[in-house]
Parts: C-alpha cells; sequence; structure tokens
C-alpha cells in the first residue's frame, strides 16, 4: 500500500504520525507532502521538521519534490488530503482512487455558517457536497465540532471517520506523582485573542486568594502578551506568574513535566489544540475549554479532566481550587489523561487503525470496527 499525505504547512503535531505511517509500509511506500513554506513565527515554536525525513517533500519550495508530489498524487493507493484543493481531490476520485480528507471545523464562530454568503465559498461547498457522494471520498474530521460542522452540509454516508492531532507519546509514560508540592499550573501556545489566557489569569487570581503559593507559568509570544502582563500587573499577580518567550516543544514539555495542571481556556476558534495531547500524556491533570475540539473530543468531564464554558473565570477558578484542595482527585484525573492518550490517542495507535481500515476498503474486505477513539465510524 503506498500512502500519500499532503498538508499546507508542516507542523510538529502532524509529523508523530506520519512517523508512524511510514514505518509500517515502509520509507518507500510513504510520502508527506508540504504545499506551503513554514510560517517564520511557528518555525520558533517548533513547527518544522528539525531533521529531514527521506520521506518528506518540501513541494513549496523545491521543484524535484514538487514533481514527485505530483507522481504521489496520481498513483498512490491512499491520500490523506489536509488541504482543501477540491478540483485536485474529484480528480483523483474520478480516476478511482481512495482518498481521504482531513480538516479542522469549517464553521468556527464567530462567521460560522454565515461563510457561504460568499459566493466563491458557496461554489466551493456545493461542489465538495457533490463530491461526497462517492463511495471513494471519506471525512477524517479533526474532532467533534468538525464532524458537527460538515454534517451542516453533507453526510458522507458512513464514511465520516474520527480523528484528530497525534503527539509523541513518551515511553515509558512520565511520573504524575513525584512533583513539587506547590500546585503550578501551566499554559503554553501562541498568545492569541481565540486563546482566551485572560480567562485563565483571572481564574488564577480566584486561586491565590486559596492558595498564596500556586504558580502560574505562561509560555508564548503573540500580540495578546503585553496585555497579558498588564493583566497579570493589575491583579497582583506578579511574584506568582512566570511568562515566557516561545521555546522549542522539547523543552515546553519538560515544563508541563513539572506542573500539575494545564489549562486550555481557548474559545470555540481553536480546531483542535494538540497542546492538550502533550500535556495529558505528561501527566497534567486536564481543565479545558468544552468550545476546544480537542477538549470535546478526548475530555469526558469529571472521568479525565474538567470542562468549563469559554471565558467562565469564576467556574475555572473553582475547579483550580478544587484540584489544589483535593490531591487525590488531581492525580486520577492525571492518570486517567494518561490513559486516553496512551490507550487511544496516540499516533502508533491512529496510524495502526488508519492502516487497517485502509487495506479493508481497498480490498473489499471486512472493516474493523473500533468502538471509541480514531477511526471509529462516526454517526452510528
Amino acid at each position: 500500500m503506498r500512502i500519500l499525505q499532503v498538508t499546507n504547512i508542516i507542523s510538529h503535531h502532524q509529523l508523530p504520525l506520519a512517523r508512524c505511517l511510514a514505518s509500517a509500509p515502509g520509507d518507500d511506500n510513504f510520502r508527506f507532502a508540504v504545499t506551503d513554506p513554514p510560517m517564520v513565527e511557528r518555525v520558533k515554536m517548533g513547527w518544522d521538521a528539525e531533521e529531514l525525513e527521506s520521506w518528506l517533500l518540501s513541494a513549496g519550495e523545491n521543484e524535484t519534490h514538487r514533481v514527485e508530489f505530483e507522481h504521489w498524487w496520481d498513483d498512490a493507493d491512499v491520500v490523506i488530503a489536509g488541504y482543501r484543493n477540491v478540483s485536485r481531490i474529484a480528480d483523483r476520485v474520478r480516476r478511482g482512487k481512495l482518498t481521504f480528507y482531513m480538516s479542522e471545523r469549517w464553521w468556527k464562530p464567530p462567521i460560522g455558517i454565515a461563510r457561504l454568503l460568499h459566493p466563491r465559498f458557496a461554489w466551493m461547498a456545493y461542489r465538495f457536497c457533490r463530491l461526497a457522494q462517492s463511495p471513494l471520498f471519506h471525512y477524517l474530521p479533526m474532532g467533534r465540532y468538525a464532524e458537527t460542522d460538515m454534517r451542516r452540509i453533507t453526510s458522507f454516508q458512513g464514511r465520516m471517520w474520527d480523528w484528530g492531532y497525534f503527539t509523541d507519546v513518551h515511553n515509558p509514560l512520565p511520573s504524575y506523582r513525584d512533583r513539587d508540592k506547590r500546585l503550578r499550573v501551566i499554559w503554553a501556545g501562541r498568545m492569541l485573542a481565540l486563546k482566551r489566557v485572560d480567562t485563565l489569569v483571572q481564574a488564577f487570581s480566584i486561586l491565590m486568594q486559596q492558595n498564596p503559593k500556586a504558580r502560574l507559568t505562561l509560555i508564548g509570544d503573540g500580540p495578546c502578551r503585553h496585555e497579558l502582563e498588564r493583566l497579570v500587573q493589575k491583579l497582583k499577580l506578579t511574584g506568582n506568574v512566570d511568562i515566557h518567550s516561545s521555546m522549542p516543544v522539547a523543552q515546553v514539555r519538560n515544563q508541563m513535566r513539572q506542573a500539575h495542571v494545564y489549562v486550555l481556556p481557548s474559545n470555540g476558534y481553536e480546531g483542535w489544540g494538540a497542546v492538550l495531547n502533550e500535556a495529558m500524556s505528561e501527566g497534567c491533570a486536564i481543565v479545558a475549554s468544552e468550545a476546544a475540539g480537542a477538549a470535546k473530543t478526548m475530555i469526558r468531564h469529571g472521568e479525565n479532566g474538567l470542562l468549563f464554558a469559554p471565558g467562565d473565570y469564576r467556574r475555572l477558578g473553582d475547579m483550580l481550587v478544587q484540584l489544589s484542595r483535593n490531591e487525590s482527585e488531581r492525580l486520577r484525573l492525571a492518570e486517567a489523561g494518561q490513559k486516553t492518550i496512551s490507550e487511544y490517542w496516540s499516533p502508533n495507535i491512529a496510524a495502526e487503525r488508519f492502516l487497517a481500515v485502509s487495506d479493508a476498503l481497498l480490498s473489499k474486505g471486512v472493516i474493523p470496527n473500533y468502538p471509541t477513539g480514531p477511526m471509529s465510524l462516526l454517526g452510528q
């Protein structure tokens, strides 16, 4: 089986799965094509391939790679298309080639489905819906919100499979028990308005009233950084809040390994939030906004994490106080979060399941029935 995965920009959140897909059929039977050069800001955050893989094609920067990408697009048995080029996908499907389209949610707030009012977008959506009738075209929604958004225009008729991002998982998993006794809360990412880090800072001020020794670590840069720094000063939290500039992924994960609680406060514009996968695998108890794709998909409130409405800093503050007071509860959530990643949402499991389903589709064999997690059939 020859597999091609295509994306517009490279991401360290995509490479772990790609490595697993490459190792199963072998490097000669897998290619990962990137159609655009990486953004400078994201390269600083580790959104780049530090080592060139033999199967990595920089199709947007290298003419030789572009030509090879074209050949693979035409000839691969399976394509995972992480970009929305309807014409190219339609041409491949017309030639009888199995193709999976992978995306985050289409109708992100605040604009939502009103995007269809734009004639160009409406025409693209119409063509896409016609294409979605083909039994050779399948959908990998990056989270349950992506699934819901897609169902507003087409159902894919039983060809929609649970999917997401899959980050590296250490073996063995880090211990979530042997950490400093002083509660440490952490967040990392690009400091954008959609990330709602202000919600976390306000919630932390509530925690400080009950636990004045607690610490908050914020890692990242972006247009909202100065505003957040001013908020920290206004709430008189300077002595308990550490703000660091963006750092390589390995360093961020080391910081997570020393923390007790990871908070993802993003609003609904956060299509997934792969940092949540990383924090769960590093042994942090998770408190997340229910509007983020990763939280909606992987977190079951009270079982492997806690969920709150985006922007509700009072509720978030109460949850942080709860975890500060109840160490056994915090440890239980940390353990359950690790198991969620290692047993369901690891790149190894996702690759194994994807290959099994693809093989069954190509051979017209019996399709595996996964009750939950990646490649479980949605809408059944």
